[in-house]
């Protein structure tokens, strides 16, 4: 039975392998397709229309009054000269700038969705990545404990060859199978990763059927230094700066404010059996309790708060960098020496015990070497997978894609 799931997996990897797709390539299909990015590339078409609003005046006011309505002669309208019927036009006048501050206002919050979308992006290839990169550890794992359970199962049959000789091998016998069953149990549950991270991974892509085409392995890694120079390209830090210019732009607006906005209303009035006339009344807001101002000083604070906020930010995405890059090249560490040291070693102890193993002598070794190969092989993918997809994190903190 183990042989026959050990080729069905075999096929199953062999199949899906002719529909995988690299994870450059699925990312680039994801940014087509993920509701998330269209969701915000419909946010900034409208501050595009925002924009445009930005410039405009404020709608005029028309109103229209009937004056002197007598109750015992409603209808008549031409009883006294008090009586008019009026069309009166007021059109209030920006103070200079303030069109100009609205607009940097408006393209300054622009500026953070488009930061947004950007780290949106980012973040979404880094999911990808991450989620690929456990796929590859699952499918490592997978083929690894198959791999396992096809030498134990020969282990037994050599067991059970020296049960009639050897009172030992019974014993040995026993803790093969129990090797064999631990290993059932490991394999079920790695398959039921593989199919969640699987089921991650296509609502990411947003297909269906996803499979990685990209081989396993590790790859020479960039210098911390390097790392920390692409800090002021983090998408993340970038809308924390546009977030101080959108205070900065308030401000200005806020300060311009002070300068109340004149109008100008023209009324043309109409008298039924008198001569016609027109009035003109020019006017403005008398900002006399101050509120202007301390909307201005409150719009300030908002600004060096928004600056403060950015500053920080910034130092603690340094530290980030620091701490992952840390962590990627501990996994990088821990998988030289079980690659280097610890399993070289180990396969030097599988030499030395080998005549005795091949004759039965020791039988219960050989199954405790193995289960510490396994345990060894498996330490070692789970370094490489670490690695990788610490290296996607650090990649994301400075806005790297690719």
């Amino acid at each position: 039975m183990p042989i026959i799931l050990y080729l069905f997996l075999t096929l199953s990897l062999t199949l899906s392998s002719l529909q995988a797709q690299s994870i450059d390539s699925l990312i680039k299909q994801s940014f087509k397709k993920h509701p998330s990015l269209q969701a915000i590339q419909h946010r900034l078409l409208s501050m595009d229309a925002r924009i445009s609003k930005s410039r405009n005046w404020s709608n005029p006011e028309l109103s229209l009054n009937v004056s002197d309505i007598r109750f015992d002669a409603p209808t008549n309208r031409g009883l006294e000269p008090m009586q008019y019927q009026a069309l009166n036009v007021k059109q209030r006048f920006p103070w200079f700038g303030k069109i100009d501050a609205r607009e940097h206002f408006v393209r300054a919050q622009k500026s953070v969705i488009e930061d947004s979308y950007a780290l949106s992006k980012v973040k979404l290839a880094e999911e990808i990545r991450k989620t690929s990169y456990s796929i590859l550890e699952i499918r490592e794992r997978i083929r690894i404990v198959a791999q396992y359970e096809k030498l134990t199962t020969q282990n037994i049959a050599l067991y059970d060859a020296y049960t009639s000789t050897d009172t030992m091998s019974h014993s040995s016998s026993m803790a093969a199978e129990l090797l064999l069953s631990r290993l059932h149990i490991r394999l079920e549950r790695y398959k039921y990763v593989q199919k969640s991270q699987e089921a991650k991974l296509a609502y990411l892509v947003q297909k269906k059927h996803v499979s990685v085409s990209d081989s396993f392995r590790m790859f020479k890694p960039k210098s911390l230094a390097y790392y920390l120079s692409q800090v002021d390209k983090s998408p993340a830090y970038q809308q924390t700066l546009s977030q101080t210019k959108v205070a900065k732009a308030n401000h200005s607006i806020k300060a311009l404010e002070v300068n109340p906005d004149p109008f100008v209303q023209v009324g043309y009035f109409n008298r039924q059996e008198f001569e016609d006339y027109a009035s003109v009344s020019v006017g403005f807001s008398m900002p006399i309790y101050g509120s202007e101002k301390l909307e201005t000083e409150a719009a300030y604070t908002d600004a060096l708060a928004a600056k403060s906020a950015s500053l920080d930010y910034r130092y603690a995405l340094e530290s980030d960098i620091r701490i992952s890059y840390a962590k990627m090249k501990e996994a990088q560490h821990i998988y030289e020496i079980i690659q280097n040291d610890s399993l070289p070693k180990l396969q030097h102890m599988f030499e030395l015990n080998e005549a005795s193993i091949e004759s039965g002598e020791d039988l219960f070794t050989y199954t405790n070497l193995l289960e510490q190969k396994l345990d060894l092989d498996e330490e070692r993918t789970v370094a490489k997978a670490v690695y990788l997809r610490t290296v996607a994190k650090l990649n994301a903190l400075i806005g790297k894609i690719k």
